[in-house]
């Protein structure tokens, strides 16, 4: 069967202890009942989180079936070649009913040294909504492993970081080696390498849905700590919002716009509002909350209605 040249998602839902329901009252996402959903995978490869597609001739195929029957032709060669079989990003939309653990990622180098995966985790946050929100991000002057390390059995830790307020379209970039945490009352588009690799420092004594306080990580999330690194938040003009060696994240707002091919796969996500995609023969309406995946090398016509804003990921050459 030939590979249309745009897929729309369905996502993954996860229960977390700090979500909440408005990815259902923002997105329409059709949410369990009684459940506190806080992330939504919208493109996803990761065993048991796999994203799936939602309309067309290959509905229902998993993202990890199209790169085993598509290959290149779906992602690109260079991401091919990069990459191998390992698919490198992961998009979600992130609802902080309450504050998320104090945490921190590893960079690919440790993640394969300590056989935890192929991918450490570099991200970013584009903010989409926030009720007088903030985020942690960065350590205070002075504080470094040591400090950090005692701030942890003190459970003094919310003194030892930076609290930035945010407000929609904000870009928050995230590298390796950040302590953060997202807060409550904000909800982020969150962009990163495709890895669930999370190392707890603190998570307020919280308890999980067994009853019992959850697992931190602290020796390993004090070995790949960065006390130097600023994570405050950015009003970024101009299409482009984030570039790593990763990922780049590009917003587009209101005006119709052909986006012309590119050698990576890329997945468009509403942020707001609603258009009419059109590529190679291939329609689709999107709405806010969707995630569109075009395969490489495809290039993408996009008729917005008014008040429409949408993102843009894929994998730098």
């Amino acid at each position: 069967m030939s590979l249309p040249s745009i897929l729309k998602l369905t996502p993954y839902l996860r229960e977390v202890v700090w979500g909440g329901r408005r990815l259902e009252s923002e997105f329409g996402k059709k949410l369990p009942p009684g459940k506190r959903v806080g992330e939504a995978h919208e493109l996803s490869a990761i065993a048991h989180t796999e994203c799936h597609v939602a309309e067309g001739p290959l509905t229902g195929k998993s993202l990890p079936d199209l790169i085993q029957t598509y290959g290149s032709e779906l992602i690109g060669q260079g991401v091919v070649d990069r990459y191998s079989t390992h698919f490198p990003l992961l998009i979600k939309w992130l609802d902080a009913h309450e504050d998320l653990s104090i945490q921190v990622h590893p960079d690919d180098d440790y993640a394969t040294k300590q056989n935890l995966g192929r991918f450490g985790k570099s991200e970013a946050w584009y903010v989409v909504k926030s009720e007088d929100g903030r985020i942690a991000g960065g350590l205070r002057d002075g504080v470094d492993a040591d400090s950090l390390r005692q701030a942890i059995d003190a459970g003094r830790v919310e003194d030892a970081v930076i609290y930035h307020s945010v407000k929609p379209g904000d870009v928050v970039s995230i590298p390796p080696g950040t302590v953060h945490a997202l807060c409550g009352g904000v909800m982020v588009y969150e962009l990163q390498q495709s890895s669930d690799i999370t190392f707890r420092l603190y998570d307020y004594d919280r308890p999980g849905p067994d009853g019992q306080p959850r697992e931190l990580h602290v020796d390993q999330g004090l070995a790949v700590t960065r006390p130097d690194i600023d994570a405050s938040p950015k009003r970024v003009s101009g299409p482009r919002q984030v570039t790593t060696g990763h990922f780049t994240l590009d917003r587009y707002a209101s005006a119709a716009r052909n986006h012309e091919p590119i050698p990576s796969f890329s997945a468009i996500t509403f942020v707001q509002g609603a258009a009419n995609l059109s590529a190679d023969g291939t329609t689709c309406r999107a709405t806010s909350g969707d995630t569109l995946l075009i395969p490489a090398e495809r290039g993408i016509s996009v008729q917005p209605d008014a008040d429409c804003e949408y993102l843009i990921a894929a994998v730098p050459a």
